[in-house]
C-alpha cells in the first residue's frame, strides 16, 4: 500500500520526518471526527489512546493547520543545503546572492557548507545528488554555483499530483469502506481483471484495447450520471447530491521471479 506513494514522495523530494508529520495530523484527524460518542469530537485523551501518541502531541496537532506543522526542521538534507546557501551570510556574495564555492576546503566552501547544514552526510555524497537533481552545477573554473532554492529529486506538475493524489483517494476510500463496513451493509462495487502470465509482446495491444473500451465505458458512465445529477435550475436543492461515480485504470509491472499466478 506504501511503496507507490513512498514512489512518487521521493521523486518529489518529501523527505520521511515531513510525512511522519502529515501522517500523525492525518491519524489525529480522523481519530478526532470519525471516533466520537454521541456525535461529539474525541478528546485528547481518547485520542491518543487511539493513535499511540502522546496528549501534549496530540493537542498540539489539534490546534496546527497541516501546513504549519512543516517547520523548517523537517526539510531534506539537499533542501536545507540550499536554503542555507541562499540565506545565510557566510556563502553569499557581495550582492546577497549564493556564493560561488569551491567543492572541499575551510569556510566558504561547499563542504563547509554541507558540515553546517547536513553533518551526518558526506558532501560528496550531497554535491552528486544535487548535481544530478540540477539544484547546483560544476563550472569550468572548479567552482560550485547554486541554481535552485530548493532540491525536489524530479520535478512534478502541480495539478498531476493533485489529479494523482484524488484518484489514489477515490481507490483507497472504496477499499476502506468495504473492509470496515458493516456486515449488514453492502460493499461498493471493486472488480479487477488481471493475469499475471501475460507475453510482454501484447501489452501494446491490451493498452490499445483498453483505452478503446475502457474509454467507451467510462463515456456510458459520464452520460449516466448526467441524467442523474441534480439540476438547480430546477430548483433542486444542491444539498442532498452525492458525488459519484466510477474508475478504470491499466495494471502492469514485471513479474518477480519465483513469483506465481495470482
Amino acid at each position: 500500500m506504501l511503496r507507490p506513494i513512498v514512489r512518487v514522495l521521493l521523486r518529489g523530494g518529501i523527505p520521511f520526518r515531513e510525512f511522519s508529520e502529515l501522517a500523525k495530523f492525518t491519524y489525529v484527524d480522523i481519530a478526532t471526527t470519525e471516533y466520537g460518542r454521541r456525535n461529539r469530537p474525541t478528546n485528547v485523551s481518547r485520542t491518543a489512546i487511539l493513535t499511540g501518541l502522546n496528549r501534549r502531541d496530540v493537542a498540539r496537532i489539534r490546534a496546527s493547520e497541516p501546513g504549519a506543522m512543516l517547520e523548517p526542521l523537517y526539510m531534506s538534507h539537499g533542501s536545507r543545503i540550499l536554503s542555507g546557501w541562499h540565506c545565510d551570510a557566510d556563502f553569499l556574495d557581495a550582492d546577497a546572492r549564493p556564493a560561488r564555492l569551491p567543492l572541499e576546503g575551510g569556510s566558504p566552501s561547499f563542504q563547509a557548507l554541507a558540515r553546517r547544514y547536513a553533518p551526518d552526510l558526506p558532501h560528496i555524497a550531497l554535491f552528486k545528488e544535487l548535481s544530478a537533481a540540477g539544484a547546483v552545477e560544476l563550472c569550468d573554473d572548479g567552482q560550485l554555483q547554486a541554481l535552485m532554492r530548493s532540491y525536489i529529486p524530479k520535478s512534478f506538475d502541480p495539478n498531476q499530483i493533485r489529479l494523482w493524489g484524488s484518484i489514489l483517494h477515490d481507490m483507497a476510500s472504496t477499499l476502506a469502506f468495504n473492509v470496515t463496513r458493516a456486515p449488514t451493509v453492502a460493499a461498493r462495487f471493486e472488480r479487477r481483471a488481471i493475469h499475471a502470465r501475460v507475453r510482454r509482446s501484447a501489452v501494446p495491444e491490451f493498452r490499445e484495447f483498453l483505452e478503446g473500451e475502457g474509454q467507451r465505458f467510462l463515456e456510458r458512465i459520464d452520460g449516466w450520471l448526467a441524467e442523474h445529477a441534480v439540476d438547480e435550475s430546477e430548483g433542486e436543492d444542491p444539498h442532498v447530491s452525492t458525488r459519484l461515480g466510477a474508475g478504470a485504470y491499466l495494471i502492469e509491472e514485471p513479474v518477480a521471479k519465483g513469483a506465481v499466478n495470482s
